[in-house]
């Protein structure tokens, strides 16, 4: 029986669904971690071929000229197919290809299978995964339809070159047997060679890595290398511990020649409503003139949801000494963290129940005289707005604030406030608040001569406390413009806030508005303090006038200038570097251009109003394509406090990015000091990263000195193999 120009829809036709599982099974199955145990024959099966024919006497269907088959979303194309319905063989022959739902596409000249389609052949097969990853052999064994064997194969995930793609990739894995199993998920090579450019590099009797299917895997990943002047040679060879579905441990010991073994990991770990992350590292090293001393450190946090309102975490951030996290490259930070909180939020209402503990590492810090707090209270909240558009809130906050050695002090805090907006006839805007603050301190050992901490000279313990009130008044009159695609606006501001001087008494601590900064993001705040111990006393009036444009396109700019004046004195804004030392206070704003292409840069400045002498400049600059982008970031801060020493601070930081080409890429650093003429830190690194490899590296140069750590030159090497060694997160 034959039929020409074959073209139908057959469903619970038990033949052509045999075929079409049939190399389904034989082809695509090595590939995908999935086992097909029957024929489905509720998915109907559309077969389209130049002839199709049915031998009675011999039992066989045979589809050839264009075959094509399809069911469900696989596709299945060959120059001849046929079913033997009495031994249960089916078999495919010519330019045969498989499409995948998954993305795969798998090609072969000849396919066999037998035994219920788990037993067969396959000559000359080559596979396409749907991350481009090839692989490749001369033929293809199937076993129990789940472990397929091939010989002389070869492994790559590396594009074959456009211009002759018979050249070698990058990377490739050769092997006489190549077995991957489909239950484990793992690909294993016997007598396997990894070739890089055509060039045997490594041999290795066996290797095993899991299957394009697995994102996360048990093994060793690649090691890193590198130098360093105060290290020495340094290596690096990370285990990688999937544990199981929501949890990881990255093993990473570093082996140094100056400093010995560093032990070193990093631990993951998500739960259904938070998550947990530990690193930690430790080593007997040399320390200044000790010899076998215990260095380590320890760097955690988890956040966990109670329900929908309310959440809980905790930071635990500790190091054995100072200056341990930067002579091992772990970390920079200056003070590490260590807190728990709760907090919750519902509408506009938010609260929070925390503590904190601090430990510094700067020069000359004695962490005895590092506040904790334990515990802290805050409430707060916001109305929605009534009728006239009015809305009130309210502040609250409570803290007990320790140290080892020094102040202390017990803080009860109510802040109460109503704005109310109002908007003219010509567009002219308003808003009226009011504000009181009620604060209730015990406190021991406070200095009322100076802000010490410590516990000297005439020092007071008892209760005191202030209550302060404000009103402000703030007007704008913003003009706008459209024209085309281009729109600005122009608004003058003024503000004025009425106060009683003097409410900051002697006797109450400062610990929490230490660090005061008068700049064009302050200029209209009813209280220019970063905290609650010190308060913005005195009546004022502010002014200033803001630009802003944009295209429809989406570029931006903008510009505010501004400046106070203070009617009534202010003792705690006296400071030489505060910018509000004389009545009138220094001039403040920025220059903002943003998302021009290739081009975003910001300005902000701080002049003395007498002689327009710069007080603080600082400029941020990005400019130029990904072929070569600079990144600019300069500083000048006049009388700058660091550390109780008040000294003028300039310093520039360039960095330079560029994509030399399509897989090369450069990143280099430089900053300097020029206050002080002295080099910082300059850096250069090259990377080559495509489908298949990433191979960074680095050189970094330190000039500054700080104790133990030395100027230093540091060199690191990674290379990163597709397949071979990485980690995809949780």
């Amino acid at each position: 029986m034959s039929f020409r120009g074959v073209k139908t829809l057959l469903k619970n036709s038990v033949s052509i669904a045999a075929i079409t599982f049939a190399i389904g099974i034989s082809i695509s199955s090595e590939i995908n971690a999935q086992s097909v145990d029957g024929i489905n024959e509720e998915i109907p099966a559309l077969i389209s071929a130049d002839e199709v024919t049915y031998d009675e006497n011999l039992g066989i269907v045979t589809a050839s000229g264009n075959v094509e088959i399809s069911q469900g979303d696989r596709t299945v194309l060959a120059n001849s197919v046929s079913y033997n319905m009495n031994t249960n063989v089916v078999s495919a022959t010519g330019n045969i290809s498989l499409l995948e739902p998954s993305g795969d596409i798998v090609f072969a000249e000849h396919v066999e299978l037998t035994d219920n389609l788990k037993e067969g052949f396959i000559r000359d097969i080559r596979i396409l995964l749907s991350d481009r990853s090839r692989l490749a052999a001369s033929t293809g064994q199937l076993t129990s339809g789940n472990i397929t064997v091939f010989s002389n194969g070869v492994f790559s995930p590396c594009e074959l070159c456009k211009d002759d793609p018979s050249r070698a990739p990058i990377w490739q894995l050769k092997a006489k047997k190549i077995v991957h199993n489909k239950t484990s998920q793992t690909i294993k090579y016997d007598h396997a060679w990894m070739e890089i450019f055509g060039v045997p590099v490594i041999y290795t009797p066996y290797l095993a890595h899991p299957d394009p299917t697995v994102k996360r895997r048990s093994g060793f990943l690649l090691p890193s290398y590198g130098t360093s002047t105060q290290l020495g040679i340094t290596l690096q060879i990370p285990y990688y511990w999937a544990i199981d579905d929501s949890s990881e441990l990255l093993f990473a010991p570093i082996a140094t020649t100056k400093q010995g073994v560093v032990l070193a990991g990093e631990y993951e770990k998500k739960f259904n409503k938070g998550d947990l992350s530990i690193e930690a590292s430790a080593t007997i090293a040399d320390r200044d003139d000790e010899d076998d001393k215990f260095r380590g450190q320890i760097i955690s946090e988890g956040r966990f949801d109670l329900d929908k309102t309310w959440r809980w975490g905790f930071n635990a951030e500790h190091a054995s000494d100072d200056t341990y996290g930067r002579v091992y490259g772990f970390n920079n930070d200056s003070e590490l963290e260590t807190s728990a909180f709760i907090e919750g939020f519902r509408g506009r209402n938010f609260a929070r129940l925390d503590s904190y503990k601090f430990q510094s590492t700067r020069n000359g810090v004695d962490d005895s005289e590092n506040p904790f707090v334990f515990p802290r209270g805050q409430y707060n909240f916001q109305s929605q707005p009534g009728v006239t558009g009015a809305t009130y809130r309210l502040d609250a906050n409570a803290q007990a604030l320790g140290r080892s050695e020094g102040r202390d002090s017990r803080r009860v805090s109510l802040i109460g406030g109503w704005d109310l907006p109002y908007t003219g006839s010509w567009g002219d805007q308003y808003k009226l608040t009011t504000q009181l603050q009620t604060d209730g301190y015990w406190v021991n050992g406070v200095n009322k001569n100076n802000d010490d901490i410590r516990k000297s000279g005439d020092t007071f313990t008892g209760f005191t406390g202030r209550v302060f009130p404000q009103m402000a008044l703030e007007w704008r009159f913003p003009f706008a413009s459209h024209r085309g695609d281009f729109s600005q606006t122009i608004e003058p501001i003024v503000q004025g806030i009425l106060a009683p001087n003097g409410s900051n008494p002697n006797e109450i601590p400062n610990d929490d508005s230490r660090d005061f900064e008068f700049d064009d993001t302050s200029l209209f705040s009813l209280n220019r303090f970063a905290g609650t111990d010190r308060v913005d006393s005195g009546s004022r009036v502010s002014y200033g006038l803001k630009w802003t444009a944009s295209t429809v396109s989406g570029n931006q700019a903008d510009f505010l200038i501004g400046q106070s004046y203070r009617f009534t004195g202010n003792s705690n804004l006296h400071e030489e570097n505060s910018g509000l030392k004389d009545a009138a206070s220094d001039i403040v704003g920025h220059i903002g251009i943003y998302t021009i292409d290739h081009f975003d840069a910001l300005y902000r400045f701080r002049f003395d109003p007498d002689d327009l002498g710069s007080n603080r400049n600082e400029v941020e600059l990005n400019i130029g394509p990904a072929a070569f982008n600079l990144d600019l970031d300069y500083v000048f801060l006049k009388d700058d406090n660091i550390d109780g020493i008040s000294s003028d601070r300039e310093e520039v930081a360039i960095g330079i990015n560029s994509e030399l080409t399509e897989y090369w890429s450069l990143n280099s650093s430089y900053t300097r000091d020029i206050d002080a003429g002295e080099s910082r830190e300059a850096g250069l690194g090259l990377i080559y990263q495509d489908e298949c490899i990433i191979i960074d590296s680095q050189y970094t140069r330190t000039w500054f000195q700080d104790r133990e750590l030395e100027p230093d030159n540091r060199f690191t090497l990674e290379l990163t193999f597709k397949h071979l060694g990485t980690i995809q997160p949780l």
